[in-house]
């Protein structure tokens, strides 16, 4: 059994082995001409992510061997690399200058090899790694809610704009968080449709929060910890509802997580002068 199981990740990975660097390394370069070009033009990551979209869907296409055909069938899987793809670009313009552009740049291709490399594993909902990927995932989907969240502020983005925008993504990175629900019973229609309602109602709370923010001195950084504070601990109640693992000492562990980052955006706030 474990020799069939090591053959069988031995397919999935060595024939598109060097297609995920070759993804990470154009995004790289993409992230490095959007930051370091004046002027600086969005069209840049635009294009970027449109590769990254194509490359992620084609690397995945492949690693399922045929699963996947009709043209629909990778979106879930094209989630977190295009909305990180941008959502990382539009954070380190705001974050980075001079030299460490370049550096930037090259973290960020890593941590895009990162995310396809946890999107293949996702694949196989049977290989010994997919909880691997899933995690990898997971920590992907934090980190990009977390720079939208940042990015919004960076921009000045109105309130409702803002509000609703916030509300809107949070609710498609928890779906992506809540993907992995599915595999539980009940009937897979049901099951789709549950996932979906969290996601929409953790989006809706994500919004209030954001909105309740503009009477709430916290903004930048501050107000990004904030709102993920609510997107995290939303979600990962939904997740552990929705797998029949939700339990006091779970619900104890969120309001222990939720108390210690409020209090760290209340003393990051003090400690800021006000």
């Amino acid at each position: 059994m474990e020799s069939a199981s090591s053959t069988r990740l031995g397919r999935i990975s060595l024939p598109q082995a060097g297609r995920i660097p070759l993804v990470a390394a154009v995004y790289a370069l993409g992230v490095a001409l959007f930051l370091t070009l004046e002027p600086t033009r969005s069209l840049w990551l635009i294009i970027t992510t449109l590769v990254v979209a194509l490359g992620s869907d084609g690397i995945v296409r492949s690693y399922s061997h045929g699963a996947f055909r009709a043209p629909l069938d990778t979106a879930p899987y094209l989630l977190v690399p295009v909305i990180l793809s941008l959502a990382a670009g539009f954070f380190l313009e705001e974050t980075v200058s001079g030299y460490w552009e370049i550096l930037a740049a090259l973290v960020a291709g890593g941590l895009m090899a990162g995310i396809l490399y946890g999107e293949c594993l996702s694949v196989d909902v049977e290989s010994p790694l997919y909880g691997t990927g899933r995690f990898i995932l997971n920590i992907a989907t934090y980190l990009g809610a977390f720079a939208l969240y940042a990015v919004m502020y960076s921009y000045d983005v109105g309130l409702v704009a803002a509000a609703v925008g916030s509300g809107l993504l949070s609710a498609v990175l928890a779906a992506e968080i809540l993907r992995e629900t599915e595999l539980m019973p009940p009937p897979v229609g049901q099951r789709s449709l549950r996932s979906l309602g969290f996601a929409a109602a953790i989006g809706l709370i994500v919004a209030e929060a954001r909105w309740s923010l503009y009477f709430v001195p916290l903004e930048g950084f501050l107000a990004a910890v904030f709102l993920l504070l609510f997107f995290y601990v939303a979600s990962g109640i939904a997740q552990h509802h929705l797998t029949g693992h939700l339990s006091r000492p779970v619900v104890t562990e969120y309001a222990l997580v939720a108390s210690i980052g409020l209090l760290m955006v209340i003393l990051g706030r003090w400690l800021g002068g006000g």
